[in-house]
């Protein structure tokens, strides 16, 4: 009897030390599996649409940056209460760094630490800086689409360059008065653009490298062959950008309606921005056109002596306008003799009342040997021009070695007044100049991706599926569970009777 019970002892204490290193094997494999994932982490995305993983086109901008050792770093600026879009923000950007190890990002709060923000010249925020190398761009919302464009931006190796015109009395990106446009300026070279001002009577040409022309509310008329060699750029698929001053330039307006666009000596009242604490001369947008541009673009722009960009009834077969920014239906024109009698009120035999565009885009496609389709009238004035003809000559001999149709993007506002330092930070008017510039530098939609849907897509049962359900968790595995425990009860029993 004693050594049957020394050898239940030892079964018992043999039995208890299996199961305690048992345990400490689990505990220790559990620690191996929780270390490997800390230093190599893994997502799995079991949702139907992708949502927590990034599309492909992001994962080859990445590579772009894994293939040259480039090292990212994102800054998000970010205030503490601002935690319903910092949670999101942090996953996407979890995201990118589970692709790209070298991807590294921190959350900042601007209040709390005052100078690193000042030193990035945060002035709103949420507002994150991407940078890589000695290059950062700047996004405010963090989407899969805004990461991935201004990575792309940081791979960009060409340095684009914006020409503003001088000569005509244009507004200056160099003046930093309420006239000038030294605001704007600042925010295109935060686009890692290079801008200079060009006169065109001392060169040859719009400038090669030029990506965009910008025609600043010019006072003067330029002169035929500067207008020739505007031309000879749009031909080549260059970018223009006019905001006019009304009653000024007008054959600037006689060279616009070869690409579309339809101006009058008028000048646009608005009773309602009067009510709004500004002048009747000061028209209030608020409805846009669908456009690149203007893709989900809210916001109230203010458009201060502003005249009507209408786009022709009967454009050249190889312009393609559209106008983008239209005032309220209480709106009406009024000539500039009637500016000058202090009469604002509307005639209909002078004027035009409701929805008036002013601003408006076209797309010209030029195509070598195919014709320009310009005015007889400017083409009899051009040709009088010696130096306009000798150009011409000129493109014509680029024209005979190059086939392919070449596309210019053309914008034309209204008002030389709603970019200029007075009204660029009022409402929406900075970011409408901001959103022009970078459609025409072509950079408006890099990479155009898709929100991935996250609505709730409900299970439909039919009848024996609800049955099975019912059957296998209400009735079979409680009796499973209740066998079993059934099962161990009258087997403890019957080892303490035996």
């Amino acid at each position: 009897m004693n050594r049957m019970n020394r050898w239940e002892s030892n079964r018992e204490i043999f039995l208890g030390a299996g199961a305690l290193i048992g345990i400490v094997v689990f505990l220790g494999l559990i620690i191996a599996v929780q270390y490997i994932f800390i230093q190599h982490p893994v997502r799995w995305d079991i949702t139907r649409t992708g949502k927590h993983t990034l599309t492909s086109q992001s994962k080859h901008v990445l590579k772009s940056f894994k293939q040259k050792n480039a090292p990212i770093e994102a800054i998000a600026f970010y205030a503490a209460s601002d935690l319903s879009r910092k949670e999101p923000a942090q996953d996407l950007l979890d995201q990118y760094r589970d692709v790209y190890p070298n991807f590294t990002y921190k959350f900042v709060d601007p209040d709390k630490q005052f100078a690193l923000a000042k030193q990035n010249e945060i002035d709103t925020y949420p507002t994150t800086i991407i940078k890589s190398g000695n290059r950062k761009e700047r996004i405010h919302d963090i989407s899969e689409e805004s990461v991935t464009n201004a990575l792309l931006k940081l791979l960009r190796s060409e340095t684009k360059k914006v020409y503003f015109l001088k000569g005509h009395g244009e507004l200056s990106p160099e003046s930093s008065k309420e006239m000038g446009m030294s605001l704007a300026k600042e925010q295109i070279i935060k686009q890692n653009y290079q801008v200079s001002e060009i006169v065109l009577l001392q060169a040859s040409a719009v400038p090669d490298d030029a990506t965009m022309l910008i025609i600043a509310g010019a006072t003067a008329d330029p002169m035929d062959q500067e207008l020739e060699m505007i031309r000879s750029y749009l031909k080549k698929g260059g970018k223009l950008l006019v905001t006019l001053k009304p009653f000024d330039a007008p054959k600037l307006r006689e060279f616009l309606k070869e690409y579309g666009f339809e101006t009058t000596d008028d000048l646009v009242v608005d009773p309602m921005s009067k009510v709004l604490g500004g002048g009747n001369l000061i028209p209030v947008i608020t409805r846009y056109a669908d456009f690149p541009i203007t893709k989900n673009f809210k916001i109230a722009s203010f458009f201060p002596e502003a005249e009507s960009v209408y786009v022709a009834k009967k454009p050249n077969p190889n312009v393609d306008a559209k106008e983008l920014a239209l005032t309220g239906p209480f709106c009406w024109t009024i000539t500039q003799e009637q500016l000058k009698s202090g009469q604002l009120n509307f005639d209909p035999k002078k004027g035009k009342k409701g929805e008036i565009p002013l601003m408006a885009v076209s797309t010209y496609t030029y195509t070598p040997g195919k014709g320009t389709h310009e005015s007889k009238e400017f083409n009899q004035k051009k040709d009088a021009v010696k130096m306009a003809a000798a150009v011409k000559a000129k493109e014509k001999t680029k024209e005979k070695k190059e086939s392919k149709p070449a596309k210019a993007r053309i914008v034309v506002f209204g008002s030389s007044k709603f970019a200029a330092n007075q009204l660029f930070r009022i409402q929406g008017n900075g970011d409408l100049f901001m959103n022009t510039v970078s459609w025409l530098a072509e950079e408006e939609n890099l990479i155009s991706i898709r929100p991935k849907a996250s609505k709730a897509e409900p299970i439909v049962l039919s009848v024996r599926q609800l049955v099975m359900i019912f059957l296998g968790t209400v009735v079979f595995i409680p009796l499973v569970w209740f066998v079993a425990g059934g099962f161990v009860f009258f087997y403890r029993r019957w080892k303490t009777t035996v």
